[in-house]
This record gives C-alpha cells, structure tokens and sequence, in this order.
C-alpha cells in the first residue's frame, strides 16, 4: 500500500527522513517487539505535526466548554446520564489542557459517537461532525489525515512493520500536561480480543518464538519528545509480548515499575535470547516514532510539574481479521464521517483502503 501522488495542499512531502526509514530492521522488530525510529521526523515535519496537535487541542477543548452537554437525550441514545458535577463549568474548565481526562465522555458515550453523529456536540464556527478531536483528530485536520491514510512516507513506515494491507485500527492525541499521572503498566487485545489464547495475567503455556501475524501495531509520535527529565516517557519488555498475554488489558491497572519486578517478570526471560526480562525506560528526542506490538507491556510516566507539554498521537495499524465480518470501514473509524467524507469525494482511494474494514462489504 503506498500513498497516492496528488495535489494535497495539506501534505508535507518530506515528513520523514528516509535513512531512518532504510535503517529498520525486521528482524529486530520481531525479536524485541518495538522499535524506536529515532529523529525520523524532518523539521517541517515536526514543526506541523506540533503545530496540527496544538490546535487540534485547542479545538477540543472549546468544544468542551461550549457543548451543552446536558441537552443530549441520553436516555433515548440508552447512555448513561453523567452526573451533574460532572458537568458543571468548573468541572469542564478542568477536562481542557490534555488528553485522557475528559469527566463529561463516558465509555459509552464515545463508542456511541464512533457510530454516530451527535449534532449536540458543537462550539461555534468549528464544524465538529459529532465527534471529539482528541478520538479522531483526521476529522478536524488535514495534515493528521494525509498522514494516517496516504503520505507515501507514512505508507512506507507501515507497511515495514504490518506488510502491503494493513488497515487504522484507532488514533487518538496523548498530550499529557505538566503533572499528568500517566498510565500503569498494561498491554492491549486485537480487535475485541476474539483471538486471545491468553488471560490478562496469563500462564506462560504460549510462550513462542514468532511473531504473532495476526497483529495491532502501536505507533507513537513524539514531534517534541518524551524524555526522563521530563516524564511523560515510555517504557518497556522487550521479548514479553513473546509471551502472548494481553497483560491487563480488560482488567484493573495498579501496577507500577516495583510491582512489575516483584510479580509479573518474575521467572520470565526472553524467549529468543534467553535473558531475563527487563523494564527498559525510552527517552525520546524531539521528532521521534515509536512502534510496539499489541501484547507489548508497556507505560507512560508521571509528567514532572512546571514542564511543557508532552505532545503526541497514537496511530494503531492492523493486519486484517479474515474472519471478521463484512462491514464498510474499519471498526475504529467513525461511520459517519466517513460515509460523508466519501460521498463528498474528500478520501483518496488510498484512504479508502486504510479506513476499510477488516472484510469490505460490497
């Protein structure tokens, strides 16, 4: 799959420096589960992709403000009601400034959005198509989109890790403000999690020396990076997903680095090197990718007080599911942009193809 050569206004055409892109090593990848494409970003690619998620963050947090979330009819949608000091002006002015901290979205209600349009959710002249900016931020801005379904650089970086077809599995902000808690040790399922031979915690019986094909890859963007001096950072296991354990992916997350060390790692080495596993801690420089598996175990420190913010964008690629069924777009795109996004002639034929669903109907 490779990104389309046309006038795109939007596109920064050198977004990535191609000898970081040569320099990736399959084999690497599949040992150690991640890989860590240093500076790949050239300047004007990090400059935008700054740029794009600032004011992708300052469209979501108007529309935070401005939605009168009382008036959508929850009840007909059959979604729970949040309560009412959830959405008091006080307690949305809080939910602005960052990502994963919005008090007023329940789980429902954002699955709800990613099938449908809710016209209540709006501010102003921003045309919000019924959906957040932080879940699907390619609806609110063009350069995210080239980037996520067709920059033939882009293309090339995902198809290293996934093979000619792969399709968006999700791609959400993670801006994490000064003092952010960042996220517990855990690890994600394929799809619904249909194909798991594990539990969240798992018994090891599985344990391979192949990558598992049937794969999510996680994809972070970092344009001014996620350092240690900082926080906001990433760690990981290499050789843990290995294991096939989508570790706490639907459970309760109270893990932190000491409870991974006294527990979980216990007893593990890695299935290839015969080493035991090890928390390895990424500090990440200004314009830097990072790519990890579905069942990698991994997490996000604590933002430090008084630092900037951690700007970034997860896009998650997938192989295919063949035994999913058919279905027009892929079940992390929402519907209806799409639907409309398409019949207005606004998605190239090679975003159809990245937003398609697993089995394309029709």
């Amino acid at each position: 799959m490779s990104g389309e050569d046309r006038n795109n206004p939007a596109r920064v055409p050198d977004l990535l420096r191609p000898e970081v892109l040569a320099a990736f090593d399959r084999a690497t990848f599949e040992r150690d589960g991640y890989w860590v494409w240093d500076n790949v970003l050239t300047e004007a690619g990090r400059r935008q992709f700054t740029a794009s998620l600032q004011n992708l963050q300052d469209m979501n947090d108007r529309i935070i403000m401005e939605t009168d979330w009382a008036a959508i009819d929850y009840e007909s949608l059959d979604l729970p009601r949040p309560a009412p000091e959830a959405i008091t002006p006080q307690a949305l002015a809080g939910y602005g400034g960052g990502s994963e901290q919005m008090g007023c979205v329940s789980g429902k209600l954002r699955e709800y959005m990613n099938k449908y349009r809710v016209p209540e959710i709006a501010a102003g002249e921003i045309k919000t198509n019924g959906i957040l900016p932080e879940f699907f931020p390619q609806a609110y801005d063009d350069f995210i989109l080239d980037a996520t379904t067709e920059h033939p650089q882009m293309m090339e970086l995902f198809a290293k890790l996934l093979g000619d077809r792969f399709i968006l599995d999700h791609c959400v902000m993670l801006n994490r403000p000064a003092g952010s808690l960042g996220r517990t040790w855990h690890a994600h399922i394929y799809r619904q999690g249909q194909h798991e031979v594990e539990s969240d915690i798992g018994t090891g019986r599985y344990v391979t020396t192949e990558l598992l094909q049937q794969q999510c890859v996680r994809n972070l963007c970092y344009p001014e990076g996620a350092t240690v001096e900082d926080g906001g950072e990433l760690a990981v296991i290499s050789g843990a997903h290995l294991y096939r354990i989508p570790f706490k992916a639907r459970s309760k997350r109270p893990d932190y680095h000491d409870d991974m060390r006294a527990d979980w790692l216990q007893g593990k080495t890695h299935p290839c090197t015969g080493e035991p596993l090890e928390i390895l801690t990424l500090s990440m420089g200004p314009g830097t990718i990072v790519s990890f598996v579905h069942h990698m175990p991994h997490y996000a420190g604590r933002r430090l007080p008084d630092t900037p913010m951690r700007w970034g964008i997860l896009m998650a690629y997938r192989t295919p599911d063949p035994q999913a069924s058919p279905a027009r777009w892929s079940e992390g795109v929402p519907a209806h942009w799409a639907d409309h996004n398409l019949a207005a002639g606004l998605l190239s034929s090679n975003a159809q193809q990245v937003l398609q669903a697993d089995v394309p109907s029709g």
